[in-house]
């Protein structure tokens, strides 16, 4: 027995997770707005609270997939501000409409970055150390939605997703300069040591979780990781690369 999505509303659906989700959810029949900035989507500006109202007035989802924001703390490292304007306040907007016109869940993207200069096995209940904006801004999300949740009784969570790889991924990452470099037979210098235990985690294992959250039909808490486990070591993984 799980929950009916309903009607789906995704944002970010142009970008990496968001449109592996959205043809993943329309693959199994769901009822899918997607919507982003980019072609193809329906437009909106998650920094713009009166078309994120409209957006989710006129969609009227039962179940919101929010994977619109800065995907990690390589991009616009240049611009934090613009970074906290996409990635908290973004997220306030759509938890705030989400109340207003009644969506029945909201599935948050966060991330593991949130625990950032930490070491060792982290589960949802270890103490918050980010070091960046990017990781900031995640722990805001998820402050704003818990608020949501205990003040306004909205049905929330959020996923604390690990490093996501797989087709369609646009971001630099170290694995694909890896893979990159073995396919080339060229050497290669990477920023991390041979013992670093890596966490990356293919994209549909990533949206399996999402709509695993989406789908459940009561949720015991509020925050969840999605990771790989225990992870690998860098050393495994360049060889497997």
């Amino acid at each position: 027995m799980t929950r009916d999505l309903g009607p789906v509303l995704v944002t970010g659906a142009a970008g990496f997770l968001g449109a592996a989700l959205v043809t993943r959810l329309r693959a199994m029949g769901h009822q899918v707005t997607a919507s982003d900035l980019g072609h193809g989507s329906t437009l909106c500006d998650l920094t713009d609270f009166p078309q994120v109202g409209r957006l989710v007035h006129q969609n009227a989802p039962h179940s919101l997939f929010h994977c619109g924001a800065v995907s990690g703390p390589m991009v616009l490292a240049d611009q934090p501000l613009k970074i906290w304007q996409i990635n908290a306040l973004g997220t306030a907007y759509l938890l705030e409409a989400a109340r207003l016109h009644g969506v029945g869940r909201v599935i948050v993207c966060s991330t593991v970055d949130v625990y950032r200069d930490q070491t060792g096995v982290m589960d949802e209940a270890t103490l918050l150390r980010p070091t960046s904006v990017y990781g900031a801004s995640k722990i805001a999300a998820e402050a704003a939605m818990m608020g949501y949740i205990r003040e306004h009784g909205l049905d929330a969570v959020a996923l604390r997703l690990s490093w996501i790889y797989g087709p369609g991924r646009q971001t630099p990452t170290t694995l694909e300069a890896i893979l990159r470099a073995g396919i080339a037979g060229q050497n290669i210098d990477i920023a991390a040591s041979l013992g670093d235990v890596t966490h990356y985690r293919c994209i549909d294992d990533a949206v399996n979780g999402l709509i695993g959250a989406g789908q459940a039909l009561t949720l015991p808490e509020r925050v969840y990781n999605i990771t790989a486990g225990a992870g690998i070591p860098m050393q495994r993984v360049i060889e497997i690369c």
